[in-house]
């Protein structure tokens, strides 16, 4: 099921948001540059680390802000509202909430909604810049072969030919029925998920990748992809390695956007599995709001 509003009906969205809940004034914020060319040996930046990828347990609320890692935006208002914007100057422009399916034969029942994806859009008028805002909350739903769905990346696309920053908020007060939300751990200008390699913080490198059209790597590498940003995290209903996160951090990405009003595309936004607790590979597409005039590959 889809819930949308762009403006009408904007309180309702709100209320069901809270309850699951080199571009201008970076300075105020935690956004991190991803340039999609340079000098650089790979096409990702270390975010928040200090969970090993997903792997031990750590509380924002007992933690200082600054040890979430560099992406990480620290505001009061976030804590406040989902709906605010993580830099001031930003106006809510848009919001689609869907319910996340998985097909047969992952899903034996098929049509099952597996999480919730809340996909938000600010505007800024005055430099023509958009914030794109990601949530996921997963449910209590179970694959064909009994185990638990579980997201390691997240993939947007629609950006290509435009400067990309990127961000997330950590909410610092566990939700009363869902817990803690997950940190970034890392994010890239790129379409290539790779899996965490246990005990090891080395970031995907550009030599030896795959192709730039290729979902998830074989080994430890990712080709730059102009038209893509991947966050990496670890959410799942009921955790295999233990550590149980139910929903994402609120993830950022921040471009030029000439028209206010963003564009909803099929395959803008994938969903993928990597398999660091042995699952198979897996990766669900949905629509995702772009900014108006972009093009989504479909590989």
């Amino acid at each position: 099921m889809k819930r949308s509003c762009y403006l009408f009906g904007l309180m309702l969205c709100m209320q069901h948001l809270s309850a699951s809940a080199d571009v201008a004034n970076d300075s105020q914020s935690g956004f991190v540059n991803l340039p999609a060319t340079g000098n650089t040996n790979s096409a990702y930046v270390l975010c928040d680390t200090s969970t090993n990828f997903g792997l031990s347990e750590k509380n924002a609320s007992n933690s200082n802000q600054s040890s979430l890692g560099q992406c990480a935006v620290s505001d009061d208002k976030l804590a406040d509202s989902p709906m605010n914007s993580p830099i001031d100057g930003f106006t809510l422009v848009g919001i689609i909430s869907r319910g996340v399916p998985i097909p047969e034969p992952y899903a034996a029942a098929g049509g099952e909604e597996f999480a919730t994806l809340t996909d938000t859009v600010w505007h800024n008028n005055d430099t023509k810049e958009c914030i794109f805002g990601t949530h996921i909350l997963m449910k209590d739903q179970t694959l064909a072969n009994g185990k638990r769905w579980e997201i390691n990346d997240i993939t947007r696309g629609g950006f290509a030919g435009r400067p990309v920053a990127i961000a997330y908020f950590m909410k610092p007060k566990p939700n009363k029925d869902y817990g803690m939300p997950e940190a970034l751990f890392r994010a890239g200008r790129t379409y290539t998920s790779v899996p965490y390699e246990k005990n090891g913080l080395t970031l995907p490198a550009l030599q030896g990748a795959p192709a730039p059209t290729k979902a998830i790597s074989k080994n430890q590498s990712a080709a730059m992809n102009e038209n893509w940003v991947d966050f990496t995290t670890d959410i799942s209903f009921d955790d295999a390695d233990g550590v149980t996160k139910k929903m994402t951090s609120m993830l950022y990405i921040k471009t030029i956007c000439e028209q206010r009003q963003p564009e909803e595309k099929e395959g803008a936004i994938r969903l993928r599995t990597t398999g660091g607790n042995g699952q198979d590979w897996l990766e669900i597409d949905v629509p995702g709001l772009v900014p108006f005039g972009a093009t989504i590959e479909r590989y």
